[in-house]
């Protein structure tokens, strides 16, 4: 993906206040998502449409409280402008991250700070592309169902005059941008497009093997197999949900499912119509945007957010659930970066992540850093009381080993505090404001 860089003649010229800056970013988005939109909107005119969208983003990135669903529908206003090209999205979401903070962020008395920004902008793109995602899905089934009720008067016209209607079901089914597959009330799959041999592999005979049933996944929710065993009895007429199949090559294929049943002149059930929408890469995009929103970005441990979600669950458990926190701030962490630089404070940090997951391997146990030279560790179980010491003893020895730097052997020391308790007390806030006061303590 490439960000449009500013034209010859612009680069020296700073927009004027707020407002100036804000057209800037929309033309910058402008340009890096127009030629992937199927409108009949010069670039101008569409760049005027983006202004209102990128103003809401502004509102959302400054919001007080902050609340990053408004950009959901700024995700669903760019499938309503045609914009549905997956390109689109992933350029919309590099214009944001490089642009949104930098035009939009502010720098004044009250403004929010950099890391603020950013971790704002995170989560903005994160619900911008599950809105996106969302309005596309209902737009493609939309598709389907339209394409579902091509195939079913295709087939129902074919018993009354074959000739006429076997072209244009063939062109539907042939041509169709969805995969879609016949199977008899057995399972034997009768017919399939190219689109959906594609989606497998590319291996007709891969798909013809597997009866329908046969397609079990371990993901695939109870439902799944409920609602088809209903359906090839007749005791419903279609069903749609998300479903996993196995590739011939081992590898995943996720889909929005739609299965019909076709029924024959007399009403008896007869076939099933299966048609696919690929979201593979659609999650794994969406897996990528939480990985990014829930991990520390230098160390690749949990971040606050994941640690708070963990915590929050682990409170909220019953039935004699207890829980062990340990509080860890580095000691002298500030003179190590004003005398080696930032560059070799944030290796030293990292080293201490390595060694301080290598300390909490354990089930119930894990590692999280909050932000600058403070790290967590989690562990739950019943045992906790001993659990807790023995994690803040590992914790201390791999930290006795002094770290090498561009040379130099830098020893570490931490302080500690450490929470230990039932769940169901206290609230998550109060249990990390207990171990912040202990660690200071010690």
């Amino acid at each position: 993906m490439s960000i449009p860089a500013q034209a010859s003649g612009e680069q020296d010229a700073e927009p004027d206040g707020p407002e100036g800056r804000l057209r800037r970013f929309a033309t910058i988005w402008s340009r890096a998502i127009f030629p992937l939109t199927a409108t009949s909107l010069t670039r101008p005119e569409f760049e005027r449409h983006l202004l209102p969208l990128a103003r809401e983003l502004s509102l959302t990135l400054h919001a007080h409280p902050f609340d990053a669903s408004p950009a959901a529908r700024i995700g669903a206003a760019l499938v309503d402008a045609h914009c549905t090209d997956p390109d689109a999205l992933s350029s919309t979401l590099g214009v944001v991250d490089s642009y949104l903070v930098l035009y939009c962020g502010g720098n004044g008395p009250g403004e929010l700070s950099t890391e603020d920004a950013r971790a704002r902008c995170a989560r903005i793109q994160h619900t911008l592309a599950s809105g996106f995602s969302q309005a596309l899905r209902e737009r493609t089934l939309a598709e389907q169902e339209a394409i579902a009720r091509s195939a079913l008067t295709a087939r129902s016209d074919a018993e009354q005059a074959l000739h006429a209607t076997e072209a244009r079901f063939r062109a539907v089914f042939k041509d169709a941008a969805v995969g879609i597959g016949i199977a008899d009330l057995d399972g034997n799959i009768l017919e399939i497009n190219d689109t959906l041999t594609r989606m497998f592999g590319g291996l007709e005979h891969h798909v013809r093997s597997h009866k329908v049933n046969e397609w079990v996944h371990p993901e695939d929710s109870p439902q799944v197999w409920k609602f088809y065993n209903e359906l090839v009895r007749g005791e419903r007429d279609h069903y749609r949900v998300e479903k996993a199949y196995y590739r011939n090559d081992g590898t995943v294929l996720w889909t929005n499912l739609t299965v019909s049943l076709l029924r024959d002149p007399e009403g008896r059930p007869q076939y099933q119509l299966a048609l696919m929408e690929d979201t593979t890469e659609r999650r794994l995009l969406n897996l990528r945007l939480r990985y990014e929103a829930t991990h520390d970005a230098l160390t690749g441990l949990p971040n606050r957010t994941l640690f708070f979600e963990r915590l929050e669950k682990v409170l909220a458990a019953k039935d004699g659930a207890r829980f062990g926190l340990c509080y860890l701030d580095l000691d002298g962490f500030k003179a190590i970066n004003d005398s080696l630089g930032h560059a070799a404070g944030d290796r030293l940090l990292v080293e201490v992540a390595d060694r301080l997951q290598s300390c909490a391997t354990a089930p119930g146990e894990m590692v999280a850093r909050l932000g600058g030279d403070e790290f967590v560790a989690l562990t739950t179980g019943p045992g906790t009381a001993d659990a807790v010491d023995e994690l803040a003893g590992r914790i201390l020895n791999v930290l006795a080993t002094p770290i090498r730097l561009d040379g130099r052997e830098l020893s570490v020391r931490g302080s500690i505090g450490v929470v230990e308790g039932p769940a169901g007390e206290r609230s998550a806030a109060e249990v990390l404001r207990s171990a912040d006061i202990t660690m200071f303590r010690a």
